[in-house]
Parts: structure tokens; C-alpha cells; sequence
């Protein structure tokens, strides 16, 4: 009972905190003359606004809030822990490239984690999984990014798709067989094959996955899978509008997790409002870069659906 009362708390909660943005409010944003306006704007809807700050300041701080929100008002420490893992395994991939280049500390998230002792190759204070990839990449003395980036995520998927709670392992398994076929699109679009940038954990085969970005029937291989119709127009615009496949793909995970009678015993609305917040940060990035480059019109053809 006392688990039950603590899920509806936190469901309340994100449901409240969610109510910040609308597609009104986005379009307002979208059409500020001048990038501190625009940020004013968002300071008067309820997120954090810091005269003379940076876009990507902005979005890191707001990043910084909503990872407090999820650690302080979550359902219990495994949910918390298993939505934060993406904020923390960015860190952890900064770190590890600070050895090679210049990392600015205001690009790392308020994390309980000792960046400094990953950089000088200490992981003691690691996961398991994320301490034999950092020591994999030790002895390949790799210094590629891409490369870094592919052994950390991978250690992240790891953890993440062999969760105990059934709704956040089939959350990140769907998460991550969209980050896959998006890859095989850029794949065949670039004319490349590299089997080991598709992420395990997923439910469709890797096997699938490299015929997909080597072979000729790219929509039939996932005919059988939920993203059968977001993979026949990616072939269909020969691979040229990648951008429009993730937008679906962040609002296919928003679908999952959103029901017209959401149960909120269930971490379901919690779950949907973490979705919701990203795709929501990534759309106001989008909408001030375009009002700094002024290129609004284009924000307006990226527009989230959810805000349409």
C-alpha cells in the first residue's frame, strides 16, 4: 500500500510539472525577435532563466532541474536510478574524453559522481558493466569519440534493457531498436557498414539491423515490428529526412507510456512525463537556435506533434 500511495504522489507530481509548455506557448517562444527574449518568455512559464545565459547553459540547467525532480519525487531508487542513468553516463563519456580534449565543467550535469577520478582512470566508483567498457577502452587506448561514445552507451543499454520492472526494460528495448534502425538509415544513406555501432539489447536482431543497412528491402525487415510505418517513410524519402525518424521516435515513446486512463499506481505517468520533458527540451533548443539563426520556419516544419 505504502509503494501504491508513493507511485500516485509522484505521478501528481509529473503530471503538474508537465502542464509548463503547450503548443501555444512553444510558438511564442519560436517567434521572439531575439533569443533573451525568448528565454524571458520561458522564465515567465515557470523555467529557469538567467539574463545573459546560453542556450546550451539554458538547456543544461533545465536538464539539472528535471534530474532533481526525478531523484527527490520518484516512486523508489531504482526508478530514479534508471532515468538518470543517461544524464550520468554523459558524464562519465565527458570524463573520459577530457584526457584528449577540453571539457568546460558547465557541460557536465549536478551528479553524485566523481568525474575527476574517471578522467585519471579510477572507476572505482562504477557499475560493474560501465567499468569493464572504461577498461576495454584502456587497453585499446582509444581516443576516437565515436568510439567512446559506442562502448558507453552500449555499457548504459546494458543495464537499462535487463531492468527488473517489465515496463522500463520494454521502455528502453524499444529506445534503443529505434536508435538502431535510425542507424541503419544513416548507414545506408552513407553507403557504410559497422556492425558494431548498433546497440545490443533491443528485440530486433542485429543480424536484420545490417542486411537493413546493406540490403535492398529496408521497410520489409520491420514490417513485424511497432515501427514498421516510421521505417516505410524513412525508405520512402530515401533516407534524406533522418530528422523526422527521431522525432517519432521520441513521441513513439511518449505513446507507450500514455493512455487516455492512465493507472496512476503504476510508474506509467511518471515515465511519461521523463519522455515528455525531453522531447520538450529538445524542442525549445530547436526553437531558440532558429530564432538565433533566424530560421523560424524550419522550427515550425520540426515542430513536435505533440504540440501541434
Amino acid at each position: 500500500m505504502a509503494v501504491t500511495s508513493t507511485k500516485i504522489y509522484a505521478n501528481t507530481l509529473a503530471v503538474q510539472y508537465a502542464s509548463r509548455l503547450d503548443g501555444e506557448r512553444l510558438r511564442r517562444v519560436a517567434e521572439a525577435k531575439t533569443v533573451a527574449e525568448g528565454m524571458r518568455m520561458l522564465g515567465d512559464y515557470g523555467y529557469s532563466f538567467l539574463s545573459g545565459s546560453t542556450i546550451d547553459g539554458f538547456v543544461v540547467e533545465e536538464t539539472n532541474r528535471l534530474i532533481e525532480f526525478i531523484a527527490d519525487c520518484a516512486a523508489n531508487e531504482s526508478i530514479a536510478n534508471a532515468l538518470v542513468l543517461p544524464f550520468l553516463y554523459n558524464n562519465v563519456k565527458l570524463a573520459y574524453k577530457s584526457r584528449y580534449v577540453d571539457i568546460p565543467q558547465d557541460s557536465y550535469y549536478r551528479l553524485d559522481i566523481d568525474t575527476d577520478k574517471i578522467a585519471n582512470g579510477d572507476y572505482t566508483d562504477c557499475d560493474k558493466t560501465l567499468a569493464e567498457a572504461l577498461g576495454y577502452l584502456d587497453s585499446e587506448n582509444e581516443r576516437k569519440p565515436q568510439n567512446i561514445d559506442i562502448a558507453i552507451t552500449n555499457a548504459m543499454y546494458d543495464n537499462l534493457c535487463s531492468s527488473k520492472d517489465r515496463l522500463l526494460r520494454k521502455y528502453f528495448k524499444a529506445e534503443v531498436d529505434m536508435k538502431n534502425i535510425l542507424t541503419a538509415a544513416r548507414m545506408r544513406r552513407l553507403n557504410i557498414k559497422r556492425e558494431d555501432e548498433f546497440i545490443p539489447g533491443g528485440k530486433i536482431n542485429i543480424d536484420d539491423l545490417v542486411e537493413a543497412a546493406t540490403g535492398k528491402d529496408f521497410g520489409l525487415l520491420f514490417v513485424r515490428t511497432p515501427y514498421a510505418e516510421m521505417a516505410e517513410r524513412l525508405e520512402q524519402s530515401n533516407f534524406e529526412n533522418l530528422y523526422e525518424f527521431e522525432r517519432e521516435s521520441d513521441e513513439h515513446l511518449f505513446y507507450m507510456t500514455d493512455s487516455l486512463c492512465q493507472d496512476m499506481s503504476s510508474y506509467e505517468p511518471f515515465l511519461n512525463y521523463y519522455t515528455r520533458a525531453r522531447i520538450e527540451l529538445k524542442a525549445i533548443k530547436t526553437a531558440l537556435v532558429c530564432v538565433k539563426t533566424d530560421s523560424r520556419q524550419t522550427f515550425f516544419e520540426r515542430m513536435p506533434d505533440i504540440y501541434r
